[in-house]
């Protein structure tokens, strides 16, 4: 005699996948003894497929991992999605993921303390030619000291005190922007030439200024602020 109520049988492997209803729903895809990457995201194709949501984390989960499983992670291997076609190429950046991910905690913290100190000193082969340059701003306009090669300024800052010689023109320059400018900030700009006693000095020293605004005053209860 059939059962008259159907629908209160057990549930369908299809329904609640275990850790080996995987590979007899799809053998193209899940294969125990010889796993490919999976498809990203398989999991939302299964629970369309009608897999209770659940029923596929912890069945994924024991089939991902696996030490086979995450043999079969290698840079440029092809993932497959339910039915065994492409889709997509494994990634350098996802085998360190997936590497990073399968190691216990304990390990993970063993390997950063095996790494050398942030002191450690960078090999001469791993350096590459560069230029420093430093910038610092200022706000307002410093007293200059007439020197051979210019005018000297200094601006004091929590590092040591920044020091320049500016040409007659740039001076002019700042000068005039204080005169100017309600508000200003400069930018000096140049390479390091010494750094000794506190004094931070700055070889071909490049000047910009530039004029601060007031922020528009928001208009009271919502009206529109009059045009100039």
């Amino acid at each position: 005699m059939s059962d008259p109520n159907p629908a209160a049988a057990e549930p369908t492997p299809a329904l609640a996948p275990g850790p080996l209803a995987l590979a007899a729903l799809y053998p193209a895809c899940f294969n125990w003894e010889r796993p490919k990457p999976l498809k990203i995201g398989i999991h939302h194709d299964l629970v369309a497929a009608g897999c209770e949501r659940a029923a596929v984390q912890r069945a994924l989960a024991r089939y991902c991992h696996r030490p086979l499983y995450r043999r079969a992670l290698r840079p440029g291997a092809t993932r497959v999605d339910l039915h065994g076609q492409p889709a997509g190429i494994v990634t350098q950046q996802e085998v360190r993921q997936a590497r990073l991910a399968a190691t216990p905690r304990a390990e993970q913290a063993a390997a950063l303390a095996a790494r050398p100190p942030n002191t450690t000193p960078i090999p001469k082969e791993h350096l590459v030619p560069g230029r420093l340059e430093l910038t610092v701003k200022f706000s307002e306009l410093p007293r200059h000291l007439a020197v051979r090669d210019g005018l000297k300024i200094g601006i004091q800052t929590e590092e040591g005190i920044v020091t320049a010689i500016l040409p007659a023109k740039a001076w002019r320059k700042l000068e005039q922007a204080a005169k100017n400018y309600p508000r200003w900030v400069a930018a000096l700009s140049g390479s390091l030439e010494r750094f000794a006693d506190g004094e931070i000095a700055l070889k071909n020293p490049a000047l910009q200024v530039f004029e601060k605004k007031a922020r528009p005053e928001v208009a009271a209860e919502g009206k529109a602020p009059e045009s100039a």
